[in-house]
Formats: C-alpha cells, sequence, structure tokens
C-alpha cells in the first residue's frame, strides 16, 4: 500500500499535478479539519478550471501550509520525511 502511495505521488508530481497529491496526503493522514480545508481547495479548484492569478497564490499558500501541517504531525517520521521529498 505504501509503495503504491509512494509511486503515486511520484508519478503525479512528474505531470504536476501537486493539488492530487495534496488531496491523496490530506486524506489519508489528515485530521477532520484538514480534510474540510482541503475539500474548500479542491471546491475552488474546480470552479475555477485552474486558478487564477491571485486565486492561485493564495490556495497553492493554503494548500502548501496545509501539507506541512498534516505532514508535521504524522506517526510514521520516516514516511512522513519521503513523503515531503517527493512532492
Amino acid at each position: 500500500m505504501i509503495k503504491t502511495f509512494i509511486k503515486t505521488l511520484k508519478e503525479n508530481t512528474s505531470i504536476n499535478n501537486h493539488t492530487e497529491n495534496a488531496n491523496l496526503i490530506v486524506h489519508n493522514f489528515g485530521n477532520d479539519t484538514q480534510k474540510n480545508v482541503m475539500k474548500e481547495i479542491l471546491k475552488h479548484h474546480k470552479n475555477e478550471g485552474c486558478f487564477a492569478s491571485i486565486t492561485l497564490y493564495n490556495l497553492t499558500t493554503l494548500e502548501y501550509y496545509l501539507l506541512k501541517d498534516v505532514i508535521n504531525n504524522m506517526q510514521n517520521k520516516r514516511l512522513a520525511k519521503r513523503i515531503w521529498s517527493l512532492i
């Protein structure tokens, strides 16, 4: 399962699908609040088709800090370090 997860992160990174990676990480390792924030990010992403310039900056920044929070609070620090290195 972890190998498949890591492979998916690598594949998404290679095609600049960073929001999908964020969603996967938050869905698998985030708490309910973090998951709700990610849902809002995805909703805005879907509504825009792609992010508009100012929205892009704000949502990308929010996504970054959300991921940082989720990854820093993971129990498995080795996996957290591995995930952070891939994204």
